[in-house]
């Protein structure tokens, strides 16, 4: 972490328009905020999850109030690894949701179709019901991050046609659920790298990226950020 941050804050020039998130495990989160404040660059701290209060009291737990404490903004959720080892169901990402924008966390909350799903043409039914988990109050305070399982570390990547088709299907939905006319960004993730990160960010439809395994590299993720 020391090396990464060392390393991106020394070779990104932070856009105002295209904020540089750092979400590490847990157990780093607090050295990786003092660390960040030392950079001096504007690098936001993010935390991979949080814990439903609906599960309180609940030993080794990482609720939105200590995330907030430990100098995070943002926070992960709903991520298929967790939807799919942890059951995770809307109603507890529901909570996670409402708990973390109670504490001023602005959630990154994932959506995506499983390769069964997609190739029985259930995609959009699939979005919807997940998007069930987001109160309509909260829709604008959040950012939506479309993730396909099947794309997930996979090295498999949609086109961007594709992508694009979804993105527009998912702001649609959005806007049909809220009241507000606010502008509902909508990022990707799922295999992003260097061959393809230009071609997805340049997308009008594609509000940034959700960076897995490219990110692990600070050299591929400076490039990544700089020339998205």
């Amino acid at each position: 972490i020391k090396d990464w941050v060392e390393f991106v804050s020394h070779n990104i020039e932070i856009n105002q328009g295209k904020e540089c998130i750092l979400c590490p495990p847990t157990c780093y989160l607090d050295f990786t905020g003092s660390f960040i404040k030392q950079s001096n660059k504007n690098i936001k701290l993010g935390s991979q999850n949080c814990d439903s209060l609906l599960s309180a009291p609940l030993t080794g737990g990482t609720d939105s109030k200590m995330l907030k404490d430990l100098g995070c903004e943002f926070v992960i959720i709903g991520h298929s690894e967790q939807r799919i080892h942890l059951k995770e169901s809307n109603q507890i990402l529901s909570d996670k949701l409402k708990s973390s924008v109670d504490m001023n966390l602005k959630p990154i909350f994932c959506i995506g179709e499983s390769l069964q799903q997609k190739e029985a043409n259930q995609t959009g039914d699939i979005l919807t019901e997940q998007l069930e988990a987001l109160p309509n109050n909260l829709f604008h305070e959040c950012i939506i991050a479309y993730e396909p399982v099947w794309a997930i570390g996979t090295g498999k990547n949609a086109e961007i046609s594709y992508i694009e088709e979804i993105h527009t299907f998912i702001k649609e939905e959005i806007k049909n659920k809220s009241s507000s006319e606010n502008y509902i960004s909508v990022v990707y993730g799922g295999s992003v790298n260097l061959d393809n990160c230009k071609e997805i960010y340049s997308s009008d439809k594609v509000d940034g990226l959700l960076i897995g395994g490219a990110s692990l590299d600070s050299k591929t993720f400076t490039k990544i950020y700089n020339i998205s």
